[in-house]
Formats: C-alpha cells, sequence, structure tokens
C-alpha cells in the first residue's frame, strides 16, 4: 500500500469520526433544549394557573355582591365557627338565603332556604381558600381573603342599594 492511500484512509477515518462527534453533540445539545423548554413550559403553566387562582376569588366575590345588591338584602353572619357574607332572596314561594364562606380550605356557596340549618359541607366548592372575613359598616362591605397559597387579598365594595340589614332571625 503507498503512502498516499494510508494517509487518505486516515483522514477519512477522522472526518467520519468528527462527523459522528458533531452528531452527537448536536443530538446532547437538542435534548437538553427539549428538557429546558419543557421545564420552562411547565412552571408557565403554573404560574398562570396560580394567577388565574387568585383572580377568580376576586372576581367571584365582586361579581357575587353587585348581583345580589339590593335594597335590604346583604348582611354578615358568623355562622357556627365561619364567618359569612349572606344575601337574602325574597320570592313569591319563601325566603332564601345564599351564603359565601370558607370551610375545609375551600371558599363555598350555600343556597338554601332562610331558617334552614346552615350545613357548611353542603355548600359548591368556588376555589382553595384559606380564610375569609367580610364585615359591613352601613354601605361599605369589606371582604379579606387569604387563597389557598396563603396570599391575603382586601376587597371593599360599596353597596349601591344602601346599607346591609340585620341578620336573619
Amino acid at each position: 500500500m503507498s503512502a498516499g492511500k494510508i494517509h487518505a484512509a486516515r483522514e477519512h477515518s477522522v472526518s467520519g469520526a468528527f462527523v459522528f462527534l458533531l452528531l452527537g453533540v448536536f443530538a446532547v445539545f437538542s435534548t437538553l433544549l427539549v428538557l429546558l423548554s419543557a421545564q420552562l413550559y411547565r412552571v408557565t403553566v403554573e404560574q398562570t394557573q396560580d394567577h388565574n387562582d387568585q383572580r377568580v376569588l376576586g372576581s367571584y366575590l365582586m361579581n357575587v355582591v353587585r348581583g345580589n345588591d339590593v335594597a335590604d338584602a346583604v348582611y354578615v353572619a358568623r355562622m357556627g365557627e365561619t364567618d359569612a357574607l349572606c344575601f337574602v332572596l325574597e320570592a313569591e314561594d319563601g325566603c332564601y338565603v345564599t351564603y359565601v364562606y370558607c370551610w375545609d380550605g375551600m371558599l363555598r356557596e350555600l343556597f338554601a332556604e332562610a331558617g334552614e340549618e346552615f350545613v357548611p359541607e353542603y355548600g359548591e366548592t368556588i376555589c382553595p381558600a384559606q380564610a375569609f372575613h367580610p364585615t359591613l359598616e352601613g354601605q361599605m362591605l369589606t371582604m379579606r381573603l387569604v387563597d389557598g397559597k396563603g396570599r391575603e387579598q382586601t376587597l371593599q365594595a360599596a353597596l349601591v342599594c344602601g346599607a346591609g340589614r340585620e341578620a336573619l332571625p
């Protein structure tokens, strides 16, 4: 075998090894890019969900107050071990109360006939919350809320249709 052929064979094996090394580096970096992108996507989804949970609580509370802001319909009561924001609905077939309260780590809503026993477990869950403390002074409703992650927010709403009422008997 001549010296030129040996040199050409050696160059061919070195260039082949370089190509495989380059493909291996490309595969490793591609895998890292996919893993890092998946992690970034997961963090973004968690942050978005967390932000939405926080917004839902405030939006729900303000909308339920606005939707039930009629004359003499809003009051705050201590129901057993929990504070409740209460809305009275007087209909032709009777009087009903909607209770909004925090129970077992969730903000809940319970619609019941006035005078029925308050059973907090029966309420529909709205979203995670650690605490909910409404207060009503004249026409100013203040709601202090601690969400599922422990962040506190305070919402205030002025009742348009007049001062709140005394609790139902």
